[in-house]
């Protein structure tokens, strides 16, 4: 038993050190792209997509994948061809946190679709809220201003789920403005933080 009392102490060990260091796996222009494509989507929008839930729904989802596979890109690379086992690992906290916000906001969706005339009005918010938990919860692993920048889409997502039901067609800016101005901001962030250990 002691040999693994001695193994769980090390894990224990390699988990502090893993919060103690500042995740670098995503990108600070990666980060930056994909808020410009959300503001970009916002205003190009009104011109390509009817006036249709299930088409509004649709588009967003594009856009999605988009900035996903974008801001992945560069932490899959780096998790399959640079990084050690420790880095790995904590490769794997920050996704294991962000993960269910990603799988509890395709659920969403997915529900919100079954009835989009009277669902689709509220995804907006609930988008932005998920995400935002999603980033509170990874909060330990990153650098220390992406938590504000969470409550701050946790708040946006507030104040479009309580003008919901007033707005049936919710406006490109209630998604992208959103996710635009909040990916900026994390971009931000981590520019400003990313000289402390000299990654850049």
């Amino acid at each position: 038993m002691r040999v693994q009392d001695a193994l769980d102490q090390l894990d224990a060990i390699h988990e502090h050190l893993a919060k103690a260091e500042v995740y670098r796996g995503f990108r600070v222009a990666a980060v930056a792209f994909i808020g410009g494509v959300g503001l970009l989507a916002a205003a190009v929008q009104p011109l390509v997509v009817p006036a249709e839930p299930t088409a509004f729904v649709l588009y967003w989802l594009a856009v999605a994948g988009l900035g996903g596979l974008v801001g992945f890109a560069a932490a899959v690379r780096d998790y399959l061809a640079r990084e050690d086992e420790f880095a790995r690992r904590r490769s794997r906290q920050v996704f294991a946190q962000f993960g269910p916000c990603l799988l509890a906001g395709g659920v969403v969706t997915a529900a919100a679709l079954r009835s989009p005339a009277e669902l689709v009005p509220y995804l907006p918010g609930l988008w932005a809220a998920v995400f935002g938990l999603g980033e509170v919860a990874a909060r330990p692993y990153l650098p220390r201003g992406v938590g504000r920048v969470g409550l701050g889409y946790v708040a946006a997502g507030g104040l479009l789920l309580a003008r919901a039901p007033a707005d049936p067609d919710p406006p490109g800016w209630a998604v992208g403005g959103v996710f635009g101005a909040g990916h900026l901001l994390t971009a931000w962030v981590l520019w400003c933080d990313r000289g402390r250990d000299g990654d850049g």
